[in-house]
């Protein structure tokens, strides 16, 4: 478990791309800390262990980087894991299907900070907007992407097996050329 002390607002983030099954384990060693302790208090214990086991397990994920669906990356302060981001980019948009962080590393602005690395890389990649998908009662993260400038532009409910559903809303922010 990370120390409050290794992740500093002055930090200088760097996006590590997942690559290896090392990287793999490291990952979802993040998620299962991370899911548990930020989304459980939304989606009950029963829905993120089946998200954790059927959407995040390593073999989904491997399979998600070897299929080229999603580019994971690790997101590295210091050389400290502090979450995991996944990407994906899309005719006229990159989409930011997973943006996590550790409780430690949250209210730092390292969210700001991947942001505007998403921002560019949008921009290298000639795409119009970032996309993303966040659960409606995620209230902290709602209330970051809206000061950053995205806005709501759909509610959906995407069933997703198991009975569970996700119950989101569909965020874009224009990026400029």
């Amino acid at each position: 478990m990370a120390d409050a002390e290794l992740f500093s607002r002055e930090a200088v983030l760097a996006l590590e791309p997942v690559q290896s099954m090392a990287q793999i384990d490291e990952l979802s060693r993040l998620a299962d800390i991370i899911w548990r302790e930020y989304y459980q208090p939304i989606l009950g214990p029963d829905q993120v262990d089946y998200m954790l086991e059927n959407i995040q397990s390593k073999a989904n994920v491997e399979e998600d980087i070897e299929k080229g669906k999603l580019d994971y990356f690790l997101v590295k302060s210091a050389g400290n894991s502090a979450g995991y981001l996944a990407v994906q980019l899309q005719e006229d948009k990159l989409f930011i299907s997973k943006l996590y962080l550790l409780k430690e590393a949250r209210g730092k602005g390292y969210a700001y900070q991947i942001m505007q690395k998403m921002v560019e890389l949008a921009k290298n990649e000639k795409k119009r907007s970032l996309e993303l998908t966040v659960n409606k009662h995620n209230e902290p993260s709602i209330a970051f992407y809206e000061k950053y400038g995205f806005i709501r532009t759909e509610a959906i409910i995407s069933p997703i097996g198991g009975g569970f559903v996700m119950d989101d809303y569909i965020y874009q922010f224009p990026v400029e050329a």
